[in-house]
This record gives C-alpha cells, sequence and structure tokens, in this order.
C-alpha cells in the first residue's frame, strides 16, 4: 500500500494525465498536526463505534463528589456544557481491547457478544452461535476500543465489580488537571451507567511538574528528570518531600533539586534526632507515673495542637501546609530546643525528671513517626519498627490528647526557650564556648519554680529570684573623639587626650552632664564640648559588672 502522500501524488499525475489540472499552485492553509512527532493528521470519513453522552446525568452525578480544589469542578461543567458529540469509542489501531462484535457475512447483521462470552477477541474466536439469519459465516470488528474506555472502569474494578462482591467503590481518585475532560469525564460516564451510582467520594485534582525552566517537563524541551536520578541520589523519601511541599494541592509544582536536597536534610535531622532518642526510649515503659516539669508539659501542649493542625489539613487535602507545620515542630520546637533543655535530665541520676523527659521523648516520637508515615514511608518504617518491631502503616493516625493542652505551661515555656536562646546567644557574641560554665544567672520576676533544665542547657548556676534588680550604670572609661579634638586643639590634642584618659571617668561623665567639660593642662583651664568625648558604662549589681536583658517580662543577669 501507499501512503497518504504517495497518493496524493499518484491521484495529481492521474489527474494530469487526464487533462483535468488547469493550475498548480503551493498555498498556505492551516493543517492539524500530531501533539507529538507533529506529522500532518489526514482526516478520514470512516464507520465509528460511539458511547451516548447524557449531559443532564453527568453534570449531576459530579455534584455528589467532593472536588479539591473546589474549583476544579467547573472544568468538568465547562466542558460537559460545550459537549455537541457522542463520544467515540472505537480506534484504528494495533494494540488495544478488541471490540467484541462480528458481522453476519450473509446478511450483514451486527452481532455484539453476550456478557458471559466475555472476555473474546473477534478476531481469533468465532461466535458460539449462529446469525438470525442462519449463517455460521462472520467477519470480526477490526477496530479496538479507545484506552479511555479500559481507565475508565478502574474504578469499578478496583471496587470488586463483576467479582460477585458488595460494590466497595474508592473514597478518593487523584489525577492530572489535564484528563478531567478524558478519565474524571468518561468514568463517572462509564460508572453511572454500568452501576448507577457516582465513581468516588472525592476527587483530587493535581497540577502538572514543571522543569527547572518553568515549563511543562517534557522530552520535546529535555527539561525533565528521571525519577530513578531523583531516587538514587537522595532517596524516595527525599523525593516525596519535594512532591509534598512543593506546592498547594491543584496547582502546578516546580522540579528543583535544592528541594530534594531540603528533603534529604531534614531527613538527616531525623536520623540524628532518632538516634539520639532511642537509647533512651527503646526499653520505656508508657504507664510508668511521671511527675512532668514546665518544659515537658510546653511540649506535649504543642503536640496536641500540632496533631489537630496537621489532621485538619490532612483532612482538606493540604499536604503542604502540613508537612511544613511536622517539618518546624520537629526540627525547631522538638529538636533544637526541647531535646537540648532535656540533655541533662536525660544523662543526670536523678531518677523522676529523667523519667519525665523520656516519657515526653517517647510520645511525641511515636506521634511524629505516624503523622509523617504518609509522606515519608520508608524512614518512618524503619524508625518504628525498631521502637516497636510493628509495621507504622498498620497503625491509626494519633489523636489529639486534649488534656495536654496548657495555656500556662506554653507561656512559660516559651519564655524558658527565649532565655536559654538568648544565653547561648550571649555566649557565641562574647566568643565564649557553648559548654563553658558563666559566674552565675539571675532571673529576676521568675514564673519558674525549677532551674534544673536551664541549668543544664547553660552548664552554669541559675537563681530565681522575685524581686526586681537595682542597676547601677558606672563609668569604667573615657573615650576621645580624635575627629574633633585634632582639628580644634591642634598642638594641645596630645595632651588632652592624656588627660582625659588618666582622668576620674565618673568626674568626666558628671561634668558632661552639665555640657562642659574642664581640663587642667599645665596650669591651664581647658574647656571641651561634650561631643568630644565619650563614656563606656558598666552595668553594676550588687557591686559586680553584668549584663542584662530584658525578656518579656522577665530580666535575665549574666554576672561578667
Amino acid at each position: 500500500g501507499m501512503s497518504v502522500d504517495q497518493c496524493k501524488n499518484a491521484i495529481i499525475e492521474d489527474m494530469k494525465n487526464e487533462g483535468l489540472i488547469t493550475k498548480q499552485e503551493i498555498i498556505e492553509q492551516n493543517v492539524g498536526t500530531c501533539w507529538r512527532c507533529k506529522t500532518p493528521i489526514e482526516i478520514l470519513s470512516e464507520k465509528q463505534w460511539f458511547v451516548r453522552i447524557k449531559s443532564d446525568e453527568i453534570l449531576e452525578t459530579s455534584k455528589q463528589i467532593k472536588w479539591i480544589p473546589s474549583h476544579m469542578k467547573t472544568r468538568l461543567e465547562n466542558w460537559t456544557g460545550t459537549m455537541e458529540w457522542d463520544w467515540c469509542i472505537s480506534r484504528q489501531r494495533v494494540f488495544a481491547t478488541p471490540i467484541p462484535v462480528w458481522y453476519c457475512n450473509q446478511c450483514g447483521k451486527t452481532l455484539v457478544a453476550k456478557p458471559e462470552w466475555l472476555p473474546v477477541d473477534p478476531m481469533k474466536n468465532a461466535p458460539p452461535e449462529t446469525c438470525e439469519c442462519g449463517s455460521m459465516s462472520f467477519v470480526a470488528e477490526e477496530d479496538v476500543l479507545d484506552t479511555w474506555m479500559d481507565s475508565s472502569i478502574s474504578a469499578l474494578q478496583v471496587g470488586g465489580w463483576l467479582k460477585g462482591e458488595k460494590q466497595r467503590l474508592p473514597a478518593l481518585r487523584p489525577q492530572g488537571h489535564d484528563i478531567i475532560r478524558t478519565w474524571a469525564f468518561y468514568t463517572i460516564l462509564l460508572t453511572k451507567a454500568l452501576v448507577g451510582v457516582h465513581p468516588w467520594d472525592a476527587i483530587i485534582i493535581n497540577g502538572m511538574v514543571l522543569g527547572e525552566d518553568g515549563h511543562k517537563m517534557s522530552k520535546s524541551r529535555n527539561n525533565f528528570v528521571v525519577p530513578e536520578e531523583v531516587v538514587t541520589r537522595y532517596g524516595a523519601d527525599a523525593f516525596r518531600q519535594w512532591a509534598a511541599i512543593g506546592g498547594s494541592t491543584g496547582s502546578d509544582i516546580m522540579f528543583r533539586w535544592k528541594d530534594v536536597v531540603a528533603g534529604s536534610r531534614f531527613l538527616q535531622k531525623l536520623w540524628s534526632i532518632f538516634r539520639f532518642a532511642y537509647p533512651h526510649i527503646k526499653d520505656f515503659d508508657t504507664k510508668t507515673r511521671v511527675e512532668l516539669t514546665v518544659v515537658d508539659r510546653w511540649l506535649l501542649s504543642k503536640l496536641a495542637k500540632l496533631v489537630e493542625r496537621v489532621t485538619s489539613n490532612m483532612d482538606a487535602y493540604q499536604f503542604d501546609e502540613a508537612f511544613r507545620l511536622l517539618r518546624g515542630f520537629l526540627w525547631e520546637t522538638f529538636a533544637d530546643n526541647y531535646i537540648e533543655l532535656v540533655k541533662s535530665r536525660l544523662y543526670g541520676k536523678d531518677l523522676n525528671p529523667k523519667k519525665a523527659a523520656q516519657y515526653t521523648l517517647y510520645i511525641t516520637i511515636d506521634a511524629a513517626l505516624r503523622m509523617l508515615s504518609p509522606f515519608l514511608p520508608f524512614f518512618t518504617e524503619e524508625a518504628y519498627s525498631r521502637l516497636h518491631k510493628e509495621n507504622i502503616h498498620k497503625k491509626s493516625w494519633p489523636i489529639p490528647d486534649k488534656s495536654s493542652i496548657d495555656t500556662t505551661s506554653e507561656e512559660d515555656g516559651e519564655l524558658l526557650v527565649e532565655v536559654a536562646s538568648y544565653v547561648r546567644r550571649y555566649k557565641s557574641e562574647h566568643r565564649i564556648a557553648l559548654n563553658a560554665k558563666l559566674k552565675k544567672i539571675e532571673i529576676y520576676r521568675s514564673p519558674f519554680t525549677d532551674t534544673t533544665d536551664l541549668e543544664g542547657v547553660t552548664n552554669s548556676t541559675v537563681e530565681l529570684r522575685s524581686d526586681m534588680p537595682v542597676f547601677v550604670d558606672v563609668p569604667v572609661e573615657i573615650k576621645p573623639d580624635m575627629s574633633i579634638i585634632g582639628p580644634r586643639y591642634k598642638k594641645q590634642a596630645k595632651q588632652i587626650v592624656h588627660a582625659l584618659q588618666t582622668a576620674n571617668p565618673a568626674h568626666i561623665a558628671a561634668q558632661m552632664k552639665t555640657n562642659h567639660i574642664v581640663l587642667q593642662i599645665d596650669a591651664e583651664s581647658i574647656s571641651l564640648e561634650p561631643e568630644a568625648v565619650s563614656v563606656k558604662s558598666e552595668l553594676m549589681l550588687h557591686g559586680k559588672a553584668v549584663d542584662a536583658e530584658t525578656i518579656k517580662d522577665v530580666i535575665v543577669v549574666i554576672e561578667k
């Protein structure tokens, strides 16, 4: 046989030979092309098989389904409302599901396979009964079914259709927005037609994956990334984090390697948390009675609220927000703050405070692993199986312990965390090792009753006081401003600087308050403007040099 182009050229030559062509020229026209290979499409008028579209029925059924995001339902409604043709289900291809139909060679009648004959390939098998005209001679239908005929009964197949079981249709269908008018549309159509119900309770519509150039991933653009490459380099859990947090449900998601790297770093942080906690909680009995400290109550209260918020986000299909909450809590609240605060208790010899920290660690890690499991199935399975010797994916979702929610403990805990952070920052700014011991830390107007965790994290003695400190600002050094003294006093500048440096700082500071400084140099009185000098003062408390910081209503004093 000839190709279409060969046929066209042969026809033109025949017409020329018959003298039927009087003029031939090149013209420009719009031609449909294959979206993949760009080959021009030749429209052929052939007999086809159709399924009748009942638009009103599809629209009514779609109302029984929850659409996430809700605006995606409008796309289906718009498509359905503009349908002016039925569904052509036959295709002229080689590989697909055969159309179970034969045509009688004698009378031309169409014989459609009965349900009990299925599955059957008409090209290989003759019908098991004769035609109404008595003929046994048939020709098989050569066309095959549109692939959406198979795909659109997937919900029925999953639900046990034709197996003699009670129909259990899926609760949720996840799919891309580019196939709303095909997969979603045809599934609603066929499920309603075949079993009279809607195919799922909810449908979640995902966006497209974009390359780092901002365009939809495509081989033709060469902007695609092979999933195996990502998994090989960073693991499936890091890859899944990118997908979970890359954008809100329904929006397009741009693939960026740096997001996968960030996911890998979070996994490393989680492993560090688990490796630290595991020896302390592996044999811990949660039935042990413990007396929780303010830091324990602070964390468990925040954990209960976290479970509530993450559960709410998951129920609303806001997976990105749910994962952000989990990551922020585990990295900052749990690892950077709580664990640092309770390390001294966990390694200490006092059993009661130690058990309270163990209990809090256990409850938090158990709940966190369960909430992380949909996002990080491999890490959570590994960690949970070590801790409980069980499969985490068979466990229930955590329930928030509302009895743990304690506003007062949260406020006190946040304050304690801020105090500890200030001391760490103070050491860093003064180039003091974080594990170095400070002379003394005093906390005035403190709501705390226990210093164990603060003393542990600061490695210093902490004294709690209910009174107010009385500070004295003592001048300790005079600093001349040479940019003023030099040009103004010239030859006397050096003597003035010497006089200022050897003078009593308190005396100079007192003169500055009168806006007039007088120096005696070689029996001569020299007047200076206050702006020519600056005074360095030191904060004193109980006769000792200190630094102080006000945090909320609390004053933290560090002895130098």
